[in-house]
Parts: structure tokens; sequence; C-alpha cells
């Protein structure tokens, strides 16, 4: 296969959550490029126009938006059904699991609302999806390739985000246990291990001097990186480049996780 194929995403139904902003709406942009037909997964309260005209432009085949509450996880199965009547092949080819949100609390004062929230949010919904996907490629025989995104916290214990640093913990083992399990099977797990992203989530860092001093001097190549590094990691992963890869992870950290 020519290398510009092996990339090439083109006739591939990706169904993506959490791309309306952020880390998301970086990998969404490569898949665009690419030559994908995205499926955008959306809380019900965000208007995904401005990215759905977006990913058209950059190339993307068709651009479908898809309106689900990760927190309303008797919902999870509607989101394949759903993927399927919006896909032009009637099949989906990657699943994308990138939403997610933190609770900033001690210990000590971390509410059972704030941990379970966040553990709905960022284990349960992706691991029911992934389940959910990777039934339907196992039922109909079908290759599929899931992406999660992880966080540096994966591996190391965040301060005064609990919930989140377990979630994400999770979300580490989630990957390697799914791809111990399908990959023989012909379905890849793999992950994105985000470092210190200028995104919403981390302009408290960002716009705070001394905290992002300190950080950055964490940080080998010296600066914070921006959505659009996720663009060439996401197509890889989501691409046939990558078909002998699996249940490990691209750290798109600075060299975070090195030093």
């Amino acid at each position: 296969m020519p290398i510009s194929q092996l990339f090439s995403l083109e006739g591939k139904v990706v169904v993506i959550t959490g791309a309306t902003k952020g880390i998301g709406e970086g990998m969404a942009s490569g898949l665009a490029e690419a030559g994908a037909e995205i499926i955008l997964v959306h809380r019900p309260s965000t208007d995904p126009q401005r990215v759905i005209d977006k990913l058209l432009g950059l190339g993307a085949h068709k651009v479908h938006p898809l309106a689900y509450d990760s927190e309303d996880i008797a919902e999870v199965d509607q989101v394949l059904k759903k993927s399927l009547e919006l896909s032009s092949t009637g099949t989906v080819d990657v699943l994308i699991n990138n939403a997610g949100i933190a609770e900033k609390n001690a210990p000590e004062n971390h509410t059972d609302e704030q941990w379970e929230r966040v553990l709905k949010v960022n284990l349960e919904s992706p691991f029911k999806l992934a389940r959910s996907f990777g039934k339907y490629w196992l039922d109909n025989g079908k290759r599929g390739k899931i992406i999660n995104t992880g966080s540096l916290w994966s591996f190391t214990g965040g301060i005064d985000y609990v919930s989140y640093t377990v979630s994400k913990g999770g979300i580490h083992s989630l990957t390697q246990a799914l791809s111990n399990e399908w990959s023989s099977k012909g379905i890849t797990v793999n992950s994105i291990i985000p470092g210190y992203i200028d995104t919403d989530m981390t302009q408290h860092i960002i716009q705070n001097p001394e905290k992002s001093q300190r950080i950055l001097q964490r940080v080998p190549i010296g600066k914070f990186g921006v959505p659009d590094d996720f663009r060439g990691p996401a197509v890889f992963l989501a691409s046939a480049a990558s078909d002998y890869i699996t249940g490990t992870f691209i750290a798109v950290d600075g060299g975070s996780l090195s030093y």
C-alpha cells in the first residue's frame, strides 16, 4: 500500500466524543484532513455547528452531529445505533473516546457526587461505548479501532483531582485489557496521552506565571502543547498505518513522561 494511502481515512467512518473544542477538536481536524466521515458526538447543550463547518472546510467527507449526554449511561447503546443510521456506509470503523471532565477538590473533601460524575463520564461511559462498538464489530466479523484519551495522570498521582486521576488510570488499564481481549479478533485499542495542553481546562495554570513556570520546568520541549498537536497522532492510530500497534499509547506531552 502506498504511504499516501496508508494514512488516508477516505471511506472510513469515525465516531468521536468530546470534539467540539480543545484536544478533541484538534483530533477531529486531522481526521477531516485525512478524508474521514465524522460522527461528532456532543453534549445536548453544545452547538456543534462551528466545528462542523470547520471540519467540512478541512476536507471531511461528511460530518454528522450526534447529541449524547455522557452522564446518562442508559443512553450509551443509542450512540452505536444512531451512528449506524447516520453513516453513509452503514457501518463505523473507529471509535475515539475523548470526552472528559474534572472536579477539583482535596481527597478528604471530595464528594460522592463529584466522584460518581467524573468516573461516569471519564471511565464508565468509555467502557460501555467500547463494549457496544466492540460487540458490533465482533458479531459482524468486522475490524475496528478504538482510541482512548488518557492523561499524564494515568501514570502519576495528580494533586486535588483524585477522581480524575483514578478515572484516567482506569483508561490506561482499560486500553490494555480490551487490547488483550480483542486484538487477535481484528480490533486494536490504543490511547493518546496528552501532556500540558493549552485548552479551556488548563487556563487556570497557563494564566498563572508561577504555576506555568513550575510546570514547564518538567516539559523538556519547554512549552505547552496545542490542540493541533493531536491531528497527526489521531490520524495515525485511526488509519491502516497503525494496524500492528495495539495495547499501547502515544504521549503527546513534550517529553514530560520521560523527564
